[in-house]
């Protein structure tokens, strides 16, 4: 099994608890797992005690149980990186976090949207840009926007898994490959 796929299962089960269980806190505790997740990818020495097997459980439960006690993460927070150790899985927190985003996001009918614009959009285009992709998808569209200048003009949109290319340089590609 992959390590996105045990992530994916750590990711539901901890989301499912929470909802259930602590929703009043929840926002709370999903803003302190990415605070983790940030350090994770920040910080070397965070990122080494996550990931080196020299450095034992207990160092490490301890390590996570001196930030409980200092109100850095919440007891709810603290018990599930504590099954992470036990089981292994610490090194997966960063992918937990993005499979709980992705949950969070599923719930509040949301989805993210990546467009990629030739020179810095007009917020009128955008705003019709995410009127449309809010029609076709039926959910609350997150844009993001990027800019690459050898698109040369339009927008290539990525929605999920899917790509959409009204792009001059994508247009020009398609007719390449069919005079080939």
């Amino acid at each position: 099994m992959s390590n996105n796929t045990i992530a994916r299962r750590y990711a539901g089960a901890f989301f499912a608890h929470i909802n259930a269980n602590h929703s009043s806190s929840a926002a709370k505790i999903w803003e302190e797992l990415s605070s983790l997740a940030s350090l994770y990818h920040t910080s070397t020495d965070f990122a080494n005690v996550v990931k080196n097997p020299t450095i034992s459980q207990e160092d490490k439960y301890a390590i996570f149980e001196s930030l409980k006690k200092s109100g850095k993460i919440s007891e709810e927070l603290f018990k599930f990186i504590a099954v992470l150790i036990e089981k292994k899985r610490l090194i997966l927190i960063a992918d937990i976090d993005k499979a709980v985003k992705k949950l969070i996001m599923e719930a509040e009918n949301k989805v993210e949207a990546e467009a990629v614009f030739a020179s810095s959009a007009k917020d009128d285009v955008k705003k019709e840009l995410v009127k449309r992709l809010e029609y076709l998808t039926g959910k609350k569209v997150i844009l993001q926007e990027k800019v690459d200048p050898s698109v040369i003009g339009g927008v290539k949109v990525k929605l999920g898994s899917k790509l959409f290319d009204a792009t001059i340089k994508g247009q020009l590609d398609k007719l390449k490959a069919s005079l080939m």
